[in-house]
């Protein structure tokens, strides 16, 4: 973790506890959060709300280290929807068995469980196919000599249709062959 990062922890941090005795309760109580704290605390006990408390307390007697601790939490897990913060606290267990995760290591189980975009998510929409002009009918002369397959893509062409240049040289082919004897 770079250096850079930590210190805009440490300034979030110092700023979350400056002003959690301060907010009455919107920010902070997110419920998403709040369960989270609730299932790390059972999971953990006292190793987990060890780790914020401060022993200050707000007007609502609640510990200020913990509500910045939530605040800070919540900052950094906003970019995960609720579902993924659930999932990656039921894969702690298997992740973190003898201690608590801290924040960068619950981000990185977040990361893990996170469900994955595929390539044709993260595409722009695609312009609609063109709409083919229906062409008009097409005259040749049969002659039933096996060869008005390539008589009929010749044609085909002639009238505008789209056709491709391996099937109209297969057809020139067939037809000179066809001349030539």
């Amino acid at each position: 973790m770079g250096c850079s990062k930590m210190n805009n922890l440490a300034t979030l941090a110092q700023q979350a506890i400056q002003h959690a005795g301060q907010q009455p309760s919107p920010k902070g109580d997110n419920p998403t959060i709040r369960k989270l704290f609730l299932i790390l605390h059972g999971s953990y006990g006292s190793l987990f709300t060890t780790k914020f408390s401060t022993g200050e307390r707000d007007a609502n007697g609640k510990d200020k280290g913990i509500r910045a601790a939530m605040l800070v939490w919540e900052s950094a897990l906003a970019k995960y929807s609720p579902d993924t913060i659930e999932t990656a606290a039921k894969r702690l267990a298997d992740e973190c068995p003898d201690f608590p995760p801290n924040l960068p290591q619950f981000e990185a189980i977040c990361k893990a469980v996170m469900p994955r975009q595929t390539f044709t998510d993260e595409q722009p929409r695609r312009l609609p196919p063109p709409e083919s002009k229906p062409i008009g009918p097409i005259e040749f002369q049969a002659m039933n000599d096996g060869k008005d397959w390539a008589r009929k893509l010749l044609a085909r062409q002639a009238a505008g249709d789209r056709v491709s240049l391996g099937s109209i040289e297969c057809a020139r082919k067939a037809l000179r062959i066809q001349e030539g004897e």
